[in-house]
């Protein structure tokens, strides 16, 4: 998942509407490349933009029935005479001289129109008359009303309800805070997978390992794999950078340091997003092997190259 969102291949996290969580939102997306539940997604989500790694951006907003939290939600006028559903939209005539609202059908008489109240004929529309919007007409008891009463009916469990009284909730993507987008980029590296890859040859590894060097200082270094072969041990350090443009050189030369003084065969940098250019010219004199962002689709084959 992190790697999707560092590298731009999915623009955030879209969330989906689930009934069955707590929080009726679930985040596919992490739940599946990371083998969480829902609610500890929700959990690691939430640590994530309180430390700024993401930032929430509204995505939708989901009405719910307030007395079993259904979506399937039916919308209802009533006539505010009788109650009844059988009202409809209306075409509708206001007389300007008198001030009648009638329908159109009132005040057509003879293929023109007369006002019902006064019996003016009509003739201009927006002098003598004009057509206002918003009308419905009950069809049971005749009653033309341009505030008919509205109500919400739950498909599932049968309730009616106010407007006021629907549950409303708002649902939230989330998306790489570009100002510590670098930040989240560590999380990115695929670390388990190159123990793996080691381990599969043979090494042994120690992450996060402190090393005590020629020096007696202790080298903490990120990930150590180790190999004996014919009682001679073969040493990999390698280490992991990252920056929010490229790496800069300082990173290389800690490397370099680390790895001579506890005597490493082979060093290899997971730089990412890439090495500056002075960087990458103080790896190649120190032959330090370095991967990055365009290398990790090919990860085994760029780890073990010798």
């Amino acid at each position: 998942m992190f790697e999707l969102l560092a590298k731009g291949e999915a623009p955030e996290i879209a969330p989906v509407f689930s009934a069955k969580s707590p929080l009726f939102c679930r985040y596919p997306l992490v739940e599946s490349s990371l083998g969480l539940t829902s609610a500890q997604t929700h959990q690691l989500l939430d640590d994530l933009v309180r430390n700024s790694y993401l930032k929430r951006q509204f995505y939708d907003k989901i009405v719910l029935c307030p007395a079993c939290s259904a979506r399937e939600l039916r919308f209802l006028t009533l006539c505010p005479k009788c109650r009844s559903r059988h009202i409809l939209k209306a075409k509708v005539f206001e007389h300007l001289a008198c001030g009648t609202v009638a329908t159109e059908a009132d005040f057509t008489r003879n293929g023109t129109y007369v006002c019902p109240k006064c019996r003016l004929e009509l003739q201009l529309l927006e002098s003598d008359y004009r057509m206002p919007d918003g009308y419905s007409k009950c069809h049971d008891c005749g009653e033309l009303t341009d505030r008919p009463v509205t109500k919400w009916r739950c498909e599932k469990c049968q309730s009616e309800m106010d407007q006021s009284e629907l549950h409303e909730l708002c649902l939230y993507s989330l998306r790489l805070n570009e100002a510590q987008s670098y930040r989240l980029r560590s999380l990115s590296i695929p670390r388990t997978q190159i123990e793996a890859i080691l381990t599969r040859e043979g090494y042994e590894i120690q992450r996060e390992a402190k090393v005590v060097g020629r020096s007696g200082a202790v080298a903490e270094i990120d990930l150590l794999a180790t190999r004996s072969e014919n009682s001679v041990e073969h040493r990999v350090v390698i280490g992991f950078a990252t920056a929010e443009e490229a790496v800069d050189s300082e990173e290389v030369i800690r490397l370099y340091a680390k790895a001579y003084d506890v005597n490493a065969q082979e060093i290899i940098l997971i730089a990412l997003p890439a090495l500056s250019e002075d960087a990458r010219q103080f790896a190649q004199h120190y032959h330090i092997r370095v991967l990055d962002d365009s290398d990790l689709n090919q990860l085994e084959t760029k780890l073990l190259v010798s």
